[in-house]
């Protein structure tokens, strides 16, 4: 029952350091729009099921909403979000509130592991010190992976030690089973996976590796991580190239691997992000002398230290650092917490370490609860005005919010019918960044106004100033301006928290318009190296 009301007491905590994500706007960073669209896919692939080609269909799909993030991410998430789109419907608020649910996954999970290795208090005190860290509920509020990423390992983590702890067939299955489902979320999991292998082999323990219980588990994992290589081989050559330092690809962030700032990036972002006073709590939890009943401590060593030379040697770049920081702070918390279950025997001064903490997470909750959620608004009524026009024809985008446009276009086309062309796949070929090359598909304003000819454009959205800073959407904003186009709507864009956001949406249309319904659409992918040719009638 105990156990019960302190998980209840932590969903109170993180559900309030929620609650502004729900007065807050629309998706602010471009990376939530593929995830938000991830769970849209999902859910049209498993209503539709087109077993006879997949593949042809994701790539039809991308051709008419062209928001989704496959070539780099795996769907576990997204499976998740379908099943909640399902329920409750395609919205923002549904895909934040599937974050969410991973929150509270990892809340609860996190709480019962600490709690079998250093009581109840001190579980609750590391737990609720992680989750009301300010840059973790930045990017838990956020449609983002971090935060499901973690839970999952959380998850692995609390499976691995019960197989560990009485290794049957059962455990060892929900073990291989979760750590696939961990890659499947996000393959950044895969980073922190030799620290459980770690800490195994220095475990009394380690002879349930070598069961043959466990076999099942490693066929499981083996095939996941099969999975992730082919899926990154397949796809993901800018990921790699960018991830492991390839020269073609010059990110701009990236110290080099063996030089003093590369290994001085993540303890800078972690102080950033865990701050000066939990540093020092939790420096002084990792040095005092382990006590007999703490095994699992060797867990907490071995996950910061893989994360610590790992991250430091994969993913180096400063940019996300702190991002990539909160993959240490489960671990970070259970040392900050641990002298309370040092101090057992010394009421008094466990008291006074208590209060200590106590302040030190008001402090950080009142942090949390006062820092702004990013929004960007003005998609929903953009995407609105485009779908009441009832236009058949194609739909040209040129902008950096192209994925919440898109959003809001499908989830009001229930009969799927309409087609989005960004600007930055006709116009040009921009994967992501500039930085990772752009191929430019038009040298003028005339060839801008025959590809608009040739695919049958009626309408085209374009952000007002362009924060992309993209020479041809310079010129389709020229092209706009003449005669044989006219402006028929332009909506304020609403912003704030910090993020980057144009002033106004404009809709114009081409008055010279042709419809060509059987026009075969040819989207560019060079960093795949291929192309899609897509026709409105071809299903």
């Amino acid at each position: 029952m105990r156990f019960w009301l302190t998980c209840a007491a932590l969903f109170a905590l993180v559900s309030f350091f929620f609650v502004p994500t729900l007065s807050g706007g629309g998706f602010w960073w471009t990376d939530e729009t593929r995830h938000a669209m991830g769970g849209v896919f999902v859910l049209d692939l498993l209503r539709d099921m087109p077993l006879a080609d997949p593949m042809g269909y994701a790539l039809r799909y991308f051709a008419q909403y062209p928001a989704l993030a496959l070539n780099w991410y795996l769907p576990g998430f997204y499976l998740v979000e379908a099943g909640f789109y399902a329920m409750f419907g395609v919205e923002e608020a549904v895909a934040h509130w599937t974050v969410f649910a991973f929150v509270l996954l990892a809340t609860a999970v996190w709480f019962s592991w600490v709690r079998g290795g250093w009581g109840a208090l001190t579980a609750f005190m590391a737990t609720a010190l992680f989750v009301a860290v300010p840059e973790w509920n930045h990017w838990a509020r956020s449609v983002m992976l971090e935060a499901p990423a973690i839970a999952m390992f959380i998850l692995v983590v609390w499976t691995f030690e019960r197989y560990l702890d009485r290794p049957t067939a059962l455990r060892a299955l929900a073990a291989g089973l979760s750590i696939a489902a961990a890659l499947a979320v996000k393959q950044t999991v895969a980073l922190l996976l030799p620290a459980l292998l770690v800490y195994a082999l220095s475990s009394p323990r380690r002879h349930a590796l070598w069961r043959v219980q466990a076999v099942p588990a490693y066929l499981i994992v083996a095939l996941a991580i099969a999975l992730v290589a082919l899926h990154a081989l397949k796809f993901g050559n800018l990921g790699l190239a960018a991830t492991l330092g390839d020269s073609r690809v010059d990110v701009g962030q990236s110290a080099a691997r063996l030089s003093l700032e590369r290994w001085l990036t993540y303890p800078k972002a972690l102080l950033e992000v865990w701050g000066w006073p939990l540093m020092i709590l939790s420096l002084a939890g990792a040095l005092l002398p382990a006590r007999q009943r703490e095994s699992r401590l060797a867990l907490i060593y071995a996950w910061l230290l893989c994360w610590y030379v790992v991250m430091t040697l994969v993913l180096g770049g400063a940019g996300n650092a702190p991002r990539y920081s909160l993959y240490a702070l489960p671990a970070l918390a259970v040392l900050g917490a641990r002298p309370l279950f040092l101090l057992q025997d010394r009421t008094g001064v466990r008291n006074a370490f208590l209060a200590v903490l106590m302040l030190v997470l008001a402090v950080q909750g009142w942090r949390t609860l006062t820092l702004p959620v990013p929004y960007v608004d003005g998609y929903r009524e953009a995407a609105l005005a485009i779908h009441e026009r009832a236009t058949s024809s194609p739909v040209l985008f040129a902008g950096k919010h192209d994925g919440s446009f898109i959003f809001h276009l499908r989830r009001l086309d229930e009969s799927r019918e309409a087609v989005v062309l960004r600007a930055d796949k006709v116009l040009v070929s921009l994967a992501v960044h500039k930085y990772f090359g752009m191929t430019s598909h038009v040298g003028s304003v005339d060839d801008i106004r025959a590809l608009i000819r040739r695919y049958g454009v009626e309408y085209i959205v374009i952000e007002r100033p362009d924060i992309v800073g993209v020479t041809e959407f310079a010129m389709l904003a020229e092209l706009v301006a003449q005669s044989d186009f006219e402006r028929v709507a332009d909506f304020p864009v609403p912003s704030g928290g910090g993020a980057e956001a144009p002033e106004s949406i404009e809709i114009h249309r081409y008055r010279d318009h042709v419809a060509l319904g059987d026009a075969e659409i040819v989207i560019p992918l060079p960093h795949l190296g291929r192309e899609i040719r897509f026709r409105r009638g071809a299903r």
